[in-house]
């Protein structure tokens, strides 16, 4: 990216082969292999440690880079432990980041990063030539070596580009690890509110079977006529139907969730807890969301740090603009008829024609595209942080509503109900139909909690942390929700 790719100063020596020239010619190659192999070390951290810490400040669970074998098979023990019990939101988020295999390859953009840094401090080998020529009157030898001084000068530039792009692709490693949990946290919800619905609707398949078989019988003993008995079977038809649309469902939102986790095998037979965890009672207090989510995002930063890079670049392509070619050095030569040459040497490239003005244009394109890009990555970080926040709320007040009003009027209708059925005042279907829409609007709220946890989800991920509100799972009997059982038990 430095303009010092097209921009070469060399340093030219050239004289006989006598031993003073061989020992200068010895004694920089020695030198420049000593400089090369003292900055070639390239640390096998990576700077994985920096991605370290920014996780560490946002999530609970830790990151692991595996590089190598015996680091592989622990992983895989690890995540079998996890796995044995039920499978928790926290766990799930750090199967994801120790197995899943994307993440790893993100990872290995720390060592490409880290390589590109080292480089960029390394000067360019020196070129060695030699020269025999022979002619009538003699033999002449001529030997030579060249340097780029321009890499030396914009040696401290280099590294600090390259310093800065290395803390760039740091961040944006450390963005994906965000993101990743972020997307495990959904689709463990979504998951999990799949299966606990989905548990309400076989109940509901299996009172409209029973609505249907009873249904069946009193049409074949002439109590009830063949329209209602169809009726009857039509609403169990279309709960099957809905059930096995339901199942299909729920198992590409697991295999999703196994993608995420990297899971294959027999790993893919885990199991979650029977209930979504309830919501807090009241939401926290959350001010200056617009400006903490500024202040916290990850790929905000990571832009902004590509701004940097490229108005370096700028900054050294302008300031060496005019130069491609400025070779300083000294030459000795002895002529066939044995007269001895010494003087020094210049060489210079006249900027008539390439004055770098097409790079400058190019890099002040790139500068303004990257700013315009990060102005508008706020704009919508800001309008995610809105939405996010709107959605949050707004499934934390239709919980408490379907909670405190839907759920216990359903459960007095299937009270009241009962109660006119012993007393021979309500059919049958009456009862299978107020107990139908009573698992209908639990099913409705179960949806709505899923949707909470995944609104909190989407929050955090907009705002580039994580929130303090957190509930642990309610006791059984705190909702007015009927557990998964065969409707004519009631009956």
């Amino acid at each position: 990216m430095i303009v010092a790719d097209t921009i070469k100063k060399q340093v030219i020596v050239n004289g006989s082969n006598s031993g003073e020239v061989k020992r200068g010619v010895y004694s920089a190659l020695a030198l420049s292999v000593l400089v090369i192999s003292g900055c070639a070390s390239i640390p096998r951290e990576a700077g994985f440690a920096d991605v370290q810490q920014q996780v560490a400040k946002r999530l609970d669970q830790k990151v692991q880079w595996t590089r190598e074998a015996d680091q592989e098979g622990a992983v895989t023990q690890a995540v079998r432990v996890l796995l044995q019990d039920e499978l928790t939101m926290d766990e799930a988020v750090q199967i994801a980041l120790l197995n899943n295999r994307a993440l790893q390859a993100e990872y290995e953009r720390l060592g490409i990063a880290q390589t590109d840094f080292v480089q960029a401090g390394l000067l360019n080998n020196p070129v060695f030539s030699a020269e025999i020529l022979n002619s009538s009157i003699g033999t002449e030898r001529t030997f030579s070596v060249a340097e780029d001084f321009l890499n030396i000068f914009t040696l401290s530039a280099r590294k600090r580009l390259a310093a800065n792009s290395f803390e760039q692709v740091k961040t944006q490693v450390s963005a994906q690890v965000w993101k990743l949990a972020g997307e495990v946290k959904s689709m463990y919800y979504t998951v999990n509110g799949d299966e606990q619905a989905l548990e309400l609707l076989r109940t509901v398949v299996g009172a409209t079977e029973a609505s249907a078989q009873l249904a069946q019988l009193q049409m074949q003993a002439g109590t009830l006529s063949r329209l209602n008995q169809t009726l009857q079977q039509t609403f169990y038809a279309q709960a099957v139907l809905d059930l096995a649309r339901e199942e299909t469902e729920l198992n590409s939102h697991r295999e999703q969730l196994n993608r995420l986790l990297g899971l294959w095998g027999t790993d893919v037979a885990w199991h979650m807890p029977p209930r979504l965890a309830e919501p807090p009672a009241t939401l926290p207090p959350l001010e200056r969301l617009e400006a903490r989510a500024i202040e916290e995002r990850l790929d905000l930063i990571a832009a902004k740090k590509e701004i940097d890079s490229i108005a370096m670049t700028l900054d050294a392509s302008a300031q060496y603009r005019v130069l491609s070619i400025f070779g300083i050095g000294f030459t000795v030569q002895r002529t066939s008829d044995g007269e001895s040459l010494r003087g020094p040497r210049l060489e210079f490239g006249l900027p008539l024609f390439d004055q770098g003005q097409a790079k400058i244009a190019l890099l002040q394109s790139q500068l303004r595209a990257a700013q315009q890009r990060m102005n508008g990555l706020a704009v919508d970080i800001r309008s995610q942080v809105r939405t996010a926040r709107h959605r949050w709320v707004a499934t934390h007040d239709q919980l408490k509503y379907r909670r405190d009003v839907l759920l216990p009027l359903h459960e007095r209708i299937v009270q009241e109900t009962q109660f006119r059925y012993n007393g021979m005042l309500a059919g049958v279907y009456d009862l299978l139909i107020a107990k139908q829409n009573q698992i209908t609007s639990a099913r409705a709220y179960i949806q709505t909690l899923r949707d909470f946890w995944i609104a909190q989800a989407d929050l955090e991920q907009a705002l580039g942390m994580r929130l303090t509100a957190s509930a642990a799972p309610p006791a059984a009997s705190t909702l007015p929700i009927p557990a998964p059982s065969h409707a004519t038990g009631d009956l």
